[in-house]
């Protein structure tokens, strides 16, 4: 009887240490489960950090593009797109120096978005504040830069020779309405994605028969036209007032066009600057004053260059792209002679020194 009753009890002590095991395990899998919440909102707060800092230096980063020396404006447009953001339902605050740093000698713009203690305004936890930890600082960092690149489109109708150095006064400068005459003496390496070249004037389609490439070749080219017209001075046109969304590279080949072309020159680049009339070059500044935005201009347009010690002959032939650059279409005029200025230009594909093509990508 004795026996029967001691295993009573021990049945009963087992029972009784089994429901201990079960709540201790309960409650470590709702703590477990209460932290894996908290851990996954600390997570989801440092991604949306890090699309804030990645939107405001890239934004940043771009400006640097229109306005290279413009620390100021790099600064403020990184605030601006930084905090169009949320992080757990709060606004990023850009507030420190050390929030946005801009390297201009680089072409770079830093961007740290931040939830902290120091500011008051860490990102509270739900669960975690059973051990003590109420709040959590979160914050994410971005690093971007300018860079070349090597492909664009809104490409315009136009190839003309790369940099070279002539015998005409000033020697040394890059000239390209005369060299053909004058005698080349050097061939330069490109013109150059800096303060040095931008802003120089261009003859981006010759209208005078004397200066012409060769007989026939005044640089217009031939550029597919989506959903356009076909062929002939029509498209010509539709290329020059309008933006073709083909992408062109640099070393793809383009059909040159055959002709002075001079009328649809003419109207397509009148059509173009009737599209932004007040645009002016600002020789100061080194930007396009526009009613556009920075670099938003429809007179902004990119041209692909040809190796001038290569160039066409004469007839309809393929012509090799060894550059592409960014310009301002100034104007028209005499027989169809158009003219640029060199500009940033916005552009994509694999990073290519030399171009006149820019680029903003995230290095961190």
């Amino acid at each position: 009887m004795q026996t029967i009753r001691a295993i009573r009890s021990l049945a009963k002590d087992e029972e009784g240490a089994s429901l201990m095991f079960v709540a201790i395990s309960m409650i470590t899998l709702l703590s477990m489960m209460a932290l894996a919440i908290d851990v996954g909102m600390i997570y989801e707060a440092k991604g949306q950090a890090q699309n804030a800092a990645d939107s405001g230096a890239l934004a940043g980063a771009g400006s640097l593009i229109v306005s290279p020396a413009n620390a100021t404006l790099a600064t403020d447009t990184a605030k601006l797109f930084a905090e169009k953001h949320l992080i757990v339902k709060q606004q990023v605050s850009i507030v420190s120096a050390s929030d946005v740093q801009v390297d201009l000698a680089n072409g770079r713009v830093t961007v740290t978005a931040r939830r902290i203690a120091a500011r008051g305004n860490a990102v509270p936890t739900f669960f975690a504040r059973i051990f003590g930890r109420d709040l959590v600082d979160v914050e994410a960092t971005a690093i971007a830069e300018v860079d070349s690149a090597s492909s664009a489109s809104c490409m315009k109708p136009w190839a003309i020779p790369d940099a070279y150095d002539d015998q005409s006064a000033p020697i040394g400068s890059y000239n390209n309405g005369d060299y053909y005459k004058q005698g080349v003496t050097s061939w330069g390496t490109n013109y150059r994605n800096n303060n040095y070249d931008v802003g120089t004037q261009l003859v981006l389609k010759q209208g005078t028969p004397g200066s012409a490439v060769a007989p026939g070749q005044f640089y217009p080219i031939d550029l597919p036209l989506p959903n356009g017209p076909t062929t002939g001075g029509a498209r010509y046109k539709e290329n020059i007032e309008s933006c073709n969304g083909q992408v062109v590279n640099i070393n793809d080949s383009v059909m040159t066009e055959t002709g002075n072309m001079v009328g649809p020159t003419k109207q397509g680049v009148q059509d173009l600057i009737d599209q932004d009339p007040g645009a002016r070059w600002d020789p100061a500044l080194g930007v396009v004053n526009s009613a556009f935005p920075p670099g938003g201009s429809p007179r902004i347009g990119r041209v692909p260059m040809f190796d001038p010690s290569n160039p066409p002959t004469s007839g309809k032939q393929s012509l090799k792209i060894t550059n592409i650059a960014g310009f301002f279409i100034e104007g028209v005029k005499g027989n169809g002679d158009v003219t640029g200025r060199l500009v940033f230009a916005t552009g994509s594909g694999a990073p290519t020194p030399g171009t006149m093509l820019t680029t903003v990508r995230l290095v961190r």
